[in-house]
């Protein structure tokens, strides 16, 4: 972490001494209203929450800080980043009026580099009333909906699990940097519906969510970088832990396929119950197209094209929506072969790209992989991978910059062995990179780094 976010940190420590937070309880007065903080911004760094001149913690990408009290009236809340020498910097700032009728959650959204605050106010009062009702055994919560990701607009709605969309109720129409009005609902599991503006043709139904607390569930759209079109997620957003994902029911997954063998096309079976999915004759080194695929569990098998060899079988690989995999297909000897499978990481970063080694040569253990830039050898490279195992992946953010990517094997008695060492590679452009170290007999090095 940040010196500076260090500082902010220690500073927090004193003034979330002084106020109470993470409870779902009304203790509201006159002189006392609640908020919290939710990152909805893809691209950003870590960032902290200040609170004239206190620190309420540090906050990634789709996480919230809990639920705080403060004194009413008008607050200075104030967000900060990290900029690209990892200098924290002041990244938003805004009054924000509190008082003992409505609350507040504040979601950074949008590019990172000139993002907005959406103030998402609500009250609970009708709801507190309800459930301390002593002539009546109410249990109530809360919902409503946040558009923090895309700039179109969609009817959500609500049912119980066990109901369709022709019996939902209407929330509101969420435009983007919009929210619905709360509503008040009986505890319950239920089901949310996203749907084009003015009809009811579904576009994302979440799983069954269990709204069972006596509390306000904000249900924030934010941008997701998985399979399908859609491009965001929902996160259920309570008081007091972290945020519940619920990706759509309708995004599939996507898969692909490396052959890391050497002088050896194969084929690979994808098989569940309800589908299969089939790779044909691809060839040492090479990576198959991305394919769609449902949510289930699968057993892999990879064989020889020329003879129908079985190389590995049975091998499990588990998709849940959205996700994004890559079988990797690789020696584990001279005469055998195995498979492991890695999930693709796409989430963009705003000052560097994020970086995926993966160890497939058997021949070593603990290999260390140095990112050297023209003014840097080995000795003093400042990015660098330890230990990386065989079958292991190990990932590394790096700054937009030019670099050479040795790999280096250390013996016991201190002796280094250069395993492989790439041409300049620039890091830059669109996405993430990830990388498989594997045997090449045809390598000066008799190894070869392949991008996927």
């Amino acid at each position: 972490m940040d010196n500076n976010f260090r500082s902010l940190m220690l500073v927090s420590l004193i003034g979330t001494s002084l106020l109470g937070c993470g409870s779902d309880s009304d203790d509201s007065t006159d002189t006392s209203g609640y908020f919290q903080y939710y990152n909805a911004s893809a691209n950003s760094t870590l960032t902290a929450v200040l609170i004239d001149d206190y620190t309420y913690g540090t906050v990634d990408f789709a996480d919230a800080i809990p639920r705080y009290s403060y004194t009413t009236g008008t607050m200075e809340f104030s967000l900060y980043g990290l900029d690209e020498d990892g200098t924290s910097f002041e990244l938003y700032t805004q009054d924000v009026t509190l008082d003992g009728e409505n609350e507040h959650l504040l979601v950074l959204y949008g590019d990172f580099h000139s993002p907005e605050v959406l103030d998402v106010s609500f009250s609970r009062t009708e709801m507190d009333e309800l459930n301390s009702d002593e002539d009546n055994e109410y249990s109530k919560m809360q919902v409503l909906v946040a558009n923090a990701a895309v700039e179109q607009s969609f009817d959500a709605y609500i049912a119980l699990e066990t109901q369709a969309i022709e019996e939902a109720v209407l929330l509101g129409t969420v435009d983007y940097g919009s929210y619905t009005t709360e509503q008040i609902f009986d505890t319950e599991d239920y089901v949310v519906y996203l749907t084009d503006v003015g009809t009811k043709d579904v576009v994302y139904t979440t799983g069954s969510m269990s709204l069972s607390a006596n509390t306000v569930y904000k249900l924030v759209m934010r941008p997701s970088f998985g399979a399908g079109e859609l491009g965001f997620t929902i996160d259920n957003v309570d008081s007091t832990t972290t945020p519940t994902n619920y990706t759509a029911l309708e995004s599939e997954a996507e898969i692909n396929v490396f052959n890391g063998l050497e002088n050896q096309t194969i084929d690979v079976e994808i098989v569940s119950e309800d589908e299969s999915q089939y790779v044909h004759d691809l060839t040492s080194f090479a990576v198959s197209p991305f394919e769609s695929i449902g949510y289930n569990d699968f057993a892999v098998k990879a064989k020889s094209a020329e003879d129908g060899t079985i190389l590995f079988d049975n091998l499990l690989m588990t998709f849940n929506q959205g996700e994004i995999k890559t079988v990797l297909v690789y020696p584990t000897s001279d005469t055998q072969a195995s498979g492991i499978v890695i999930e693709q990481d796409l989430r963009p970063r705003p000052y560097e790209f994020r970086v995926d080694i993966t160890n497939l040569t058997y021949f070593y253990d603990d290999l260390n992989v140095y990112f050297v830039r023209d003014n840097e050898t080995v000795e003093n490279a400042e990015y660098t991978l330890t230990d990386v195992d065989f079958e292991e992946q190990l990932s590394i953010d790096l700054p937009i910059e030019d670099y050479r990517i040795s790999v280096v094997s250390e013996s016991d008695n201190g002796t280094q062995t250069l395993v492989y060492q790439s041409d300049s590679i620039s890091v830059e452009g669109e996405g993430n990179y990830s990388f498989v170290l594997i045997p090449d007999a045809m390598s000066p090095f008799e190894h070869s780094l392949i991008k996927l």
